[in-house]
């Protein structure tokens, strides 16, 4: 069963676009990372993933069932996901239903509100992630 077929299953809402992952992989760099300088970002190949912000400590953020945790319990309603490594981007509405497991077959795919308040992020590496980031975990 395909992702799509899956969330909708949930009840949540699912609309493809199929070109805007660089749009809103240079929004998540705009919302979360914009105060990494360029030269920190070099030193972490946040250029290869963005993720690296958090396995290298650049953002506080919560990481393993902590993630997984604050993502289950943060109220969802409408959301972003993307990749990557892909211009996909699927925009979902009525998104209460959505869970981590729906991703833990996912690589390095990003989850965000529409308002980029916080984000859950499953990486393609097992020791890395899932990252739960929110402005509000900021030091």
């Amino acid at each position: 069963m395909s992702l799509t077929d899956s969330l909708m299953k949930n009840g949540i809402v699912v609309t493809v676009y199929k070109v805007q992952g660089i749009e809103l992989r240079h929004r998540w760099e705009q919302e979360f990372a914009q105060d990494i300088n360029r030269s920190v970002k070099k030193s972490i190949y946040f250029n290869e993933f963005l993720w690296h912000v958090f396995s290298y400590g650049k953002l506080p953020c919560l990481t393993n069932d902590k993630a997984i945790s604050a993502f289950e319990n943060e109220k969802k309603q409408d959301c972003y996901v993307f990749y990557q490594n892909d211009d996909v981007v699927y925009q979902l509405e009525n998104a209460e239903g959505l869970r981590a497991e729906d991703f833990s077959k996912e690589d390095d795919v990003y989850i965000v509100d529409t308002g980029f308040n916080w984000t859950y992020v499953q990486t393609h590496e097992s020791d890395c992630g899932p990252y739960f980031y929110k402005s509000t975990l900021r030091r």
